[in-house]
């Protein structure tokens, strides 16, 4: 009796002594997620690639999960392109999700919530203006209007704004072309275009009641 006793009780000691391990092993791993090494992305999926434990990211893109040591995490957000990290022995982590500039990407990064449509824009514009990016595969500059510029609607050589920003039943933008202002560009090849970009709101002052609609803005190259 007294020997299964004591092989009763080192039983249990063992169990013990292995769930003391692996509880000594877990670690809880906090973050921040974001897109362009800067903004935050909020509601971003965080889950470990073991367990399966989940969590969503705040509007700071921080998060926090307890999981085992070895064990990775795949991050994930709408739009984004999703990311597997090993975290080794790291215990806080900075994952920086690309993004990859498309009008499907944006659309679904902005209506899940992930990054405010300004906040992306913004982001975007200040990418193109570091990179240079070649506009080339396009074969008009209306084509290229409407691949690049999510805030506008192309229908033709008419080009408006989605957000109707005045009381002009055909709210065309307004075009500024190395700071002219032009009526056509239909003239101006995508391969001679420096850069592009949106203008709205505040923005827009500097045109006055010419640019109500917004205003495109085209850089060409020298």
């Amino acid at each position: 009796m007294k020997s299964k006793l004591r092989h009763l009780v080192a039983a249990v000691a063992i169990i013990l002594s292995v769930l003391v391990a692996a509880a000594q092993e877990n670690r809880t791993l906090t973050g921040i997620v974001t897109t362009f090494k800067q903004y935050p992305l909020f509601n971003a999926s965080v889950v470990t690639t073991g367990s399966g434990k989940s969590v969503k990211t705040d509007s700071l893109g921080r998060f926090a999960i307890e999981c085992p040591a070895k064990e990775n995490i795949k991050v994930s957000a709408s739009g984004f392109k999703s990311r597997t990290v090993k975290t080794a022995k790291q215990n806080v982590l900075q994952v920086d999700l690309l993004f990859e500039d498309n009008a499907g990407d944006f659309n679904e990064a902005v209506s899940n919530g992930h990054i405010s449509e300004k906040t992306l824009s913004y982001a975007i514009d200040e990418e193109l203006k570091k990179s240079g990016k070649d506009y080339s595969k396009y074969n008009s500059i209306y084509e290229l209007i409407s691949s690049e510029l999510y805030q506008v609607t192309v229908k033709g050589t008419s080009v408006i704004n989605k957000a109707i920003r005045s009381l002009d039943s055909n709210p065309q933008v307004l075009y500024d072309v190395d700071g002219k202002i032009l009526s056509d560009i239909s003239y101006i090849s995508p391969v001679y275009v420096k850069s592009i970009e949106f203008i709205d709101d505040v923005g827009t002052t500097l045109y006055g009641s010419k640019g109500a609609n917004g205003v495109i803005r085209i850089k060409l190259k020298n």
